[in-house]
């Protein structure tokens, strides 16, 4: 999982802002900004310790070397003994950068990142007789000797950006990645009785993937025109090893009082496959303010693509071979200063990795959608509706007849409603609400139930932040709370139902002298019992119970 060290900001981009992104979902993206280097000095650090022995450390650094040099660097580092027995937590990161900026016109940027990630494999626990909530959440069901699963993960990346006159922008990037994921697991296979029999798995995945893109961005008249090229190489490789259990080996641990220091027989190898891609993308948009109420974009892009899977085992190698097409059509009409519709189309590809249980490659996922919305900027309030129609063929989803393995869905439609709000209602006092009604359903007669996996039909948030000025600085208290209807946990002919939940969470922070913050926070607050996710109903993920936090926060 990455570390929210470095990250800047989370950017949702939806309607005209997303439409360049064919290769992502039709309803949008989300942009992760990585944090870059500053000309401002500033440092801060912070320290926090938490239920279940959790310590974490974050270091954030960044200032001029020179009038056209700026350097940051971030670390940050976490150990926990887990909420779940014998789980540990251990994480690490480290990112450098650097910005060049040698006159106003020119940037370039270089940042790393370096993270490594060290837990054992857990696949949380098995349903008993339908119920998700059955078992201890604390109880561990695989194997302490198995050690850890180790997950690393290098970056470099380079930008640049040049001001070419008027409202001319060029630029482009080149981004090198190279990640691994290794360890031993023991992952629940069956129930017997009140036995658990468990199948052992060595894993040891890599990936090394390198990408470029340029852009050339402007105005022309009432025209904010641009176009761009990205491209990729992708090399994926995926070596498993296992060994099933049977009447004579089970490999079983007590479902109710789980003993470990069971044996497994020898590994024997599974899965040996080679993944390689090469892709370029080409894409043309125009937003073309109309008037001054009325802007429409339409964009299009072609996504010449080479993707070969070898199976080392069987000696097979599948290749695709595409050039698909797919365009993006919006706009966004003001109806008052205060009010506002908008409506898009597009679609979407998306080349899918891995192999099936017959160790075939995927064909790509493809989608299209629409939605059209309205939303009012009133004094003090922002209020937003969105209806939505997706719709996408191949989307990978648990395997029915073997849950260690991707199938995918030949059809499947999500349709719903979205309702945002924010309010500022004054004396420092601040809302936010969100709800969204989705009716998501699968076409595929191999499956046993049309519903789509750990999707609710009904969610919403709520968040309440009360600022308070003192002479000291700003106290802030806030309060939220979260429901997630109830979710198919199963795709098999014996469904599971994941209940619904809610659960609320409170913070406060209050300066101590200048610079110098101490917070508070509390999730889960009523520690309620609740199924987060599962991919089978033998590994359903358990919500973490209550859990405090406290942290200091230092700014220079």
């Amino acid at each position: 999982p990455r570390d929210p060290a470095t990250t800047e900001r989370i950017e949702v981009l939806k309607g005209p802002a997303g439409a360049l992104f064919g290769d992502v979902d039709p309803g949008g993206r989300v942009n992760i900004v990585t944090k870059v280097p500053r000309f401002a000095p500033h440092a801060n650090a912070m320290v926090s310790y938490g239920s279940f022995d959790t310590r974490r450390v974050e270091m954030d650094a960044t200032g001029p070397l020179s009038g056209t040099l700026a350097a940051r660097i971030v670390v940050a580092g976490e150990d926990s003994e887990g909420w779940r027995d014998t789980v540990t937590l251990r994480r690490r990161i480290v990112s450098p950068s650097l910005t060049w900026r040698p006159n106003d016109a020119l940037r370039f940027t270089y940042t790393g990142e370096f993270s490594q990630f060290d837990t054992p494999f857990d696949r949380g626990i098995p349903a008993v007789n339908g119920d998700a909530n059955a078992l201890p959440r604390s109880n561990y069901y695989g194997e302490p000797t198995n050690g850890i699963t180790r997950s690393r993960n290098d970056q470099h990346q380079i930008t640049a950006l040049a001001q070419l006159g008027g409202s001319w922008t060029l630029n482009g990037g080149v981004v090198w990645r190279k990640g691994s994921l290794r360890g031993l697991s023991a992952d629940q296979s069956r129930i017997v009785g009140t036995a658990l029999w468990r199948q052992r798995r060595s894993r040891d995945f890599s990936v090394d993937d390198l990408s470029a893109r340029l852009e050339l961005a402007g105005q022309i008249g009432r025209h904010r025109v641009s176009a761009g090229w990205k491209g990729y190489r992708f090399f994926y490789g995926e070596r498993w090893m296992r060994i099933n259990p049977s009447a004579a080996a089970p490999y079983a641990i007590d479902l109710y009082d789980p003993v470990y220091g069971s044996v497994a027989a020898a590994l024997r190898p599974f899965t040996n496959n080679d993944e390689s891609r090469w892709a370029g993308t080409f894409y043309v948009q125009d937003m073309w303010d109309v008037t001054d109420r009325l802007t429409l974009v339409g964009g299009a892009r072609i996504d010449p693509y080479r993707q070969k899977i070898v199976n080392n085992n069987s000696g097979g190698t599948g290749r695709n071979i595409d050039a698909p097409v797919n365009f993006r059509v919006g706009g966004r009409y003001r109806l008052t200063d205060m009010l506002a519709v908008h409506a898009n189309w597009g679609q979407n590809f998306s080349l899918n990795t891995g192999t099936d249980r017959n160790g075939a490659g995927f064909g790509p996922e493809t989608g299209r959608g629409y939605e059209v919305g309205i939303a009012a900027n009133l004094p003090g309030v922002d209020l937003a509706a969105t209806w939505f129609d997706i719709r996408k063929r191949d989307i990978l989803t648990t395997d029915p007849v073997d849950p260690n393995f991707l199938a995918p869905v030949g059809s499947m439609v999500s349709r719903g409603i979205e309702l945002d709000a924010s309010a500022r209602l004054g004396a420092g006092w601040q809302l936010v609400a969100n709800y969204a009604w989705v009716d998501a359903k699968a076409d595929d007669t191999a499956f046993a139930t049309p519903r789509v996996l750990n999707v609710p039909a009904h969610s919403a948030t709520l968040l309440v932040v009360h600022r308070i000025a003192t002479s000291r600085g700003d106290w802030q208290l806030s309060g939220g709370a979260a429901y997630v209807g109830d979710r198919a946990g199963s795709l098999t002919a014996q469904p599971l139902v994941l209940p619904e939940y809610w659960k609320v969470k409170m913070g406060v922070e209050a300066p101590l002298t200048e610079g110098l913050r101490i917070r508070l926070d509390a999730d889960n607050l009523f520690d309620r019992r609740y199924a987060a996710s599962s991919y089978s109903a033998l590994w359903v993920y358990p919500g973490a119970p209550r859990s405090v936090r406290a942290s200091l926060r230092l700014d220079i």
